[in-house]
């Protein structure tokens, strides 16, 4: 009986060990990164890829979302999407403003939208760009806002500064502390 208890023993062992090494092997000699899913997490109940959301009211569009991925959390109510960009449109059609940034999430249930990583905003409209690195829209009041260092490049100017508020096609921008105005 001992000995067939030491063999169950080893050949678990064993086995474990080759789990391991079959999933460091996995992991790391790909070359490639491997997303983690960790306790907790959930996995998307889809994945889109070229993922594409337009808003409209009426039949005015608003404005368009797209990404590289989207993972759709349909119980969190949420979107996670990958290499977004935003375009905002005047009423009668046109692109009054782009963003982009590293990934984003949407909240489905209020079409609030959260960009974060190498976000630029750029205004057709205004001639204007900021780069910051969180932004926030707010669907309900068609207004975007970041409480993160921001950089505002304009023809004439450079405005640094920590927080902005402003409409979606960045008229009414006010930087919330800490400006600094570097004229060109």
């Amino acid at each position: 009986m001992e000995k067939s208890f030491g063999k169950l023993s080893i050949i678990i062992c064993v086995h474990l060990c080759l789990s391991v090494v079959s999933v460091l092997y996995f992991t790391g000699c790909n070359g490639k990164k491997v997303e983690k899913f960790f306790a907790g997490e959930s996995f998307p109940d889809q994945i889109v890829k070229n993922f594409t959301m337009d808003k409209y009211e009426l039949e005015t569009r608003k404005w368009t979302f797209f990404a590289v991925r989207g993972d759709v959390l349909e119980k969190k109510k949420i979107i996670n999407t990958k290499n977004i960009k935003i375009n905002f449109f005047e009423d009668n059609g046109k692109t009054a403003s782009v963003i982009s940034a590293d990934k984003a999430v949407i909240k489905t249930d209020t079409g609030d939208i959260k960009a974060e990583g190498n976000v630029v905003i750029f205004s057709l409209l205004k001639n204007t760009t900021i780069f910051t690195e969180i932004l926030n829209y707010n669907e309900k009041s068609g207004k975007v806002s970041s409480d993160s260092f921001i950089r505002q490049e304009k023809p004439d100017a450079t405005i640094t500064g920590v927080g902005f508020d402003a409409d979606s096609d960045l008229s009414n921008i006010t930087i919330l502390s800490n400006v600094k105005v570097v004229k060109k």
